[in-house]
C-alpha cells in the first residue's frame, strides 16, 4: 500500500480543490474474503473491535435506464432498488462523476437530493468520484425513468457500527453466490478523514485483504 502522503497526491485531495467538492464523503474497501482477509462479517466487526452490532437485511436490483432528463454531460448513470427485511423500499438514482457539478438537479422534485465524495481504495492509488444522489422511498422507480430491472438481485447484510468505532460492515451475496465484504465510512471531506482510512486498509492488507478494483453497482449488476 503506497504512502499516506502519496494517497493524497494521488486522489486529488488538495486545499484549492476542496471548497468546490461536497463537503462530506464515503470511504470504502471491499473484498472477497475467498482470496484471503477476514472470511465474514464477525471477523471483520471484531478486527475493527466493533464487538456485537445489529444487523439490517437488504434485497438489491439494478436497473438499466436511459439517461433522464437533466443529467449532467458525462455522468455515469446509477439506478438500483433496495428492500428492506421490515418491508421498506428505498430507490436511488445517482449521478457519479470525475469532477463536481456547478449545477444539478434531480428529475422531480419528490427526490431527495444527497451529495458526497466516493472513494474507494482498490489494489492501487484510491478512486475518487463525486456522488449525487436522488433517494425516494416508494416500491418502484417512477415510470418516468423508463428503467428496465435487472433479472438478477444481490443480498446484503448491514452492520452499522458508527456509533462505537465509526464503521459500517456490509456482507454481499452476489447474484452468482460468492460473497464480498466492505467496510466504508462516512464523515468528512477532508485529508485526515483519506489518511485514517488509509491506515486501516493498510491493517487490512496486512492481514491478507487484497482490495477490489470493482465497485457494488459493477458487482451487484453482473446477471450469471
Amino acid at each position: 500500500m503506497a504512502a499516506i502522503a502519496v494517497l493524497l497526491l494521488a486522489t486529488g485531495l488538495a486545499p484549492h480543490a476542496a471548497a468546490a467538492e461536497p463537503k462530506g464523503a464515503e470511504y470504502a474497501v471491499r473484498w472477497n474474503p475467498a482470496q484471503g482477509g477476514p472470511t465474514s462479517a464477525a471477523e471483520t466487526l471484531a478486527f475493527l473491535g466493533a464487538g456485537d452490532v445489529p444487523s439490517a437485511r437488504y434485497e438489491v436490483r439494478f436497473y438499466d435506464l436511459p439517461a433522464p432528463h437533466g443529467a449532467p454531460a458525462g455522468a455515469t448513470v446509477i439506478l438500483r432498488r433496495r428492500a428492506a427485511s421490515d418491508g421498506s423500499t428505498e430507490i436511488r438514482l445517482k449521478y457519479r462523476t470525475s469532477s463536481p457539478l456547478g449545477a444539478w438537479a434531480c428529475p422531480n422534485p419528490s427526490f431527495q437530493a444527497k451529495v458526497q465524495v466516493d472513494v474507494a481504495f482498490g489494489a492501487d492509488a484510491p478512486s475518487r468520484v463525486d456522488s449525487y444522489s436522488c433517494v425516494l422511498a416508494a416500491s418502484e422507480p417512477p415510470a418516468d425513468l423508463h428503467a428496465v430491472p435487472k433479472k438478477c438481485v444481490s443480498r446484503m447484510v448491514r452492520y452499522d457500527a458508527t456509533p462505537t468505532v465509526g464503521y459500517k460492515v456490509e456482507a454481499w451475496t452476489l447474484p452468482d453466490g460468492s460473497q464480498r465484504l466492505e467496510i466504508s465510512r462516512t464523515t468528512k471531506n477532508s485529508a485526515d478523514e483519506l489518511a485514517r482510512f488509509a491506515h486501516l486498509v493498510e491493517g487490512l492488507v496486512a492481514r491478507g485483504v487484497r482490495p477490489l478494483e470493482e465497485s457494488k453497482t459493477e458487482l451487484g449488476s453482473r446477471c450469471p
